[in-house]
């Protein structure tokens, strides 16, 4: 969450080492909203992030538990649809997490130590561990002294082969470096034998999938198997673009009008004797008469019909331009069999992917199914960006049989009812549900369906053209509740990269980048009002919260105080940014964020920022009391700052038209008179005072 609206908290060192020994995690320290936070909580925080207690950072992290336990309660609230997900996705996820816990915490951080043995070790050995650490960031230093300690004669052996050799009469010395080296290797071989054992141990198979024949596949697939489309076209080539424009400026061209005037002008040579004709090309294929790649030719064909014309096309190859005619569009053709069989087996041994019904068995344990192509589809639906091939299919089955192997052994030794499986596993629960939630606010669709349907047929996706409509609800529903003072900030702030266009004419563009930081804004919103209204309770000593963010005065107030007040300009910049952002809907708040914004980009000169945000704000809200402050104040940054004299005048003349009555004018005529006397006044000013003193 932004802006420093989460909680802070202090805790003794005993809530999180207890004195000789850890003590019990399960200890409730607080509640959210109902939720429960544990001392296990924290103690996982610490030992997977390695946290310091009494830090920033923990402090920072405390926040952010607190914060997400608000924000997940919300969401179920909100969405109790939710739950059923996060009870199917458990299901799916358990392997995983005792895997997680398995590997990165019991063996590799505790070395498969209880952690009441590495306690009670700890507690003896206190000596030989920094006093400013707790138990929680030392352990698996600790685990090292143990495993040390309890192995002398294998460290003794391990000292001797990595001696010095050079020298015969060297003592075997064990320094820090070989002890290190010792515990390390000890982590390497756990790490290259654990799997393959448990995978035994436990007799986990994975299946031999059988692939189809090349002729079945052949058969399943005829898309895959055909020659690309194309156009018989015939084309004019120019080394000039204007000349080439020229010939068909203003001419209603047929195929006849179109051959004779390849015949008269095209340059080159091959095609102008047969009247520009170039024949059949094919997508994807270098066209003939060295006329090369011609990539946007296909681009623009694909909308036009036959009898068409291109506009101006520049070769790739040779930097030439051509204007193409399209004569008629080249189906594909299916090539025949006997022709694509070696390239279907090639494919089927090596990379064509599997087509296995969902409840094919990938995966045995014990002879008995344990893993189906449904679960690797699950993984799929979790990780919407993982391309979907073979090889990423294999390793998706790979990793599934290992987290059964890795929780099989988990569940063996009990680690499904440690502290470290129930803290993650609330952890998982709050990410997985916030997730889902995030993406629910994100793409939240507020507006009828006719609606969204009229809008879509009139002008497509605002944000995305190539998109069907189905995909596109989200940003349609956008673009009917999208705040106007935000589409005119967006653009006004940018003017330089919409231009020529107005405001009205660039819409579509303006939308493309603001409706991404309305989005932003609106979940920004969900996350500070749900910690804004969560009840918390406390059970733990020296825990302070700082005050929750429950209205947008509130957040105003506080703002304001860290800018006039405390002269925090990066909080100040932070808070105002969140504000704007997560209240743009009011349009009274936006308007006082982007005037206390502009001034905040002032003082922190970045001075460019400042113009443009001033800018942003007297053409966005032009009957303001600020809009000729903010005016005035834009003109003198382009002047004084950014040295920008013409741009500055421009401003000032508009100014003064639109503020003829203004007590400001008497600077402007100044600032516009030393302008054109190019600092003359300026100069002379400065000499004056100066002979003054």
């Amino acid at each position: 969450m932004k802006k420093a609206l989460l909680a802070i908290f202090s805790f003794c060192t005993l809530v999180f080492t207890g004195c000789n020994s850890i003590g019990e995690k399960d200890t409730l320290v607080a509640r959210v909203n109902g939720e429960p936070i544990y001392k296990e909580d924290y103690a996982f925080m610490m030992r997977v992030g390695n946290i310091v207690p009494n830090t920033e950072q923990m402090r920072k992290a405390s926040g952010s538990l607190f914060s997400r336990k608000a924000l997940y309660t919300v969401a179920l609230q909100k969405s109790p649809e939710l739950k059923e997900k996060l009870a199917s996705h458990n299901v799916a996820l358990e392997n995983y997490l005792l895997t997680f816990v398995y590997q990165r915490l019991f063996s590799m951080d505790r070395l498969m130590y209880s952690d009441n043995e590495l306690a009670f070790y700890y507690d003896k050995h206190r000596d030989q561990f920094p006093d400013s650490l707790a138990y929680m960031n030392l352990r698996d230093k600790i685990a090292d002294a143990m495993y040390i300690e309890s192995h002398k004669d294998s460290l003794k052996s391990f000292a001797m082969l990595h001696r010095n050799l050079a020298d015969s009469t060297a003592e075997v010395e064990i320094t820090d470096d070989i002890k290190e080296s010792f515990v390390s290797d000890h982590r390497q071989r756990i790490v290259r034998e654990t799997g393959p054992a448990l995978l035994k141990k436990f007799n986990i198979q994975e299946t031999k999938i059988e692939m189809p024949s090349a002729e079945e596949y052949y058969n399943r697939h005829p898309e895959l198997y055909n020659t690309p489309m194309g156009y018989v076209v015939y084309h004019v080539e120019s080394a000039d673009s204007a000349s080439l424009a020229k010939r068909f400026k203003g001419k209603k061209i047929d195929l006849n009008m179109f051959k004779k005037i390849a015949s008269k002008y095209s340059e080159n040579k091959e095609t102008k004797k047969a009247k520009g004709y170039v024949g059949k090309v094919l997508l994807g294929h270098s066209l003939p008469y060295e006329i090369g790649f011609v990539s946007r030719m296909f681009m623009e064909f694909s909308s036009m019909e036959d009898g068409s014309i291109s506009p101006i096309i520049r070769s790739e190859s040779t930097g030439r331009y051509h204007v193409f005619y399209r004569e008629s569009f080249v189906p594909p053709v299916r090539k025949p069999f006997d022709r694509v069989r070696k390239v279907i087996e090639r494919e089927l041994a090596t990379t064509a992917n599997y087509e296995l019904d969902s409840n094919y068995v990938l995966v045995t344990k014990n002879g008995e199914p344990a893993i189906r192509e449904k679960d690797v589809i699950a993984v799929y639906d979790d990780n919407s960006a993982m391309l979907r091939s073979r090889r990423s299919h294999d390793q998706i089955v790979n990793a599934l049989a290992l987290q059964l192997a890795f929780a099989s052994e988990a569940r063996e030794v009990g680690l499904d009812h440690s502290w470290e499986y129930r803290a993650m596993k609330r952890q998982s629960d709050v990410d997985y549900v916030i997730k889902l939630y995030k993406h629910k606010v994100l793409t939240r669709v507020s507006v009828p369906e006719d609606s969204l349907k009229a809008l879509y047929s009139r002008m497509g996706n605002p944000a995305h053209p190539n998109m069907g409509y189905e995909e596109s609800r989200a940003e349609l529903s956008d673009w009917f509740v999208i705040p106007e003072n935000l589409m005119k900030r967006t653009y006004y702030y940018a003017e330089e990269d919409y231009l020529p266009k107005t405001y009205e004419e660039a819409k579509k563009q303006v939308f493309e980048s603001a409706y991404l930081t309305y989005r932003s804004g609106r979940w920004d919103k969900e996350v500070v009002t749900s910690w804004g209204t969560a009840k918390v309770d406390l059970f733990a000593d020296n825990i302070t919260l700082l005050p929750q963010e429950w209205s947008v005065d509130l957040a105003v107030r506080s703002a304001d105080s860290l800018y006039a007040q405390a002269k925090s300009i990066e909080k100040a910049y932070l808070a105002w940014s969140g504000i704007r952002d997560r209240y743009v809907d009011i349009d009274s708040v936006a308007r006082r964020a982007t005037f206390e914004l502009a001034h905040i980009f002032s003082d922190r000169e970045n001075f460019n920022e400042a113009q443009r945000e001033y800018r942003a704000f007297y053409k966005t809200w032009p009957d303001s009391p600020d809009a000729e402050k903010a005016m005035f104040s834009r003109g003198f940054i382009l002047n004084e700052n950014l040295h920008k004299d013409d741009e500055a005048l421009k401003v000032f003349e508009e100014f003064k038209k639109l503020y003829p009555k203004s007590e400001l004018n008497e600077s402007v005529d100044w600032l516009v008179q030393n302008i054109k006397s190019n600092g003359k006044l300026a100069d002379d000013l400065m000499k004056k005072i100066e002979a003054e003193e």
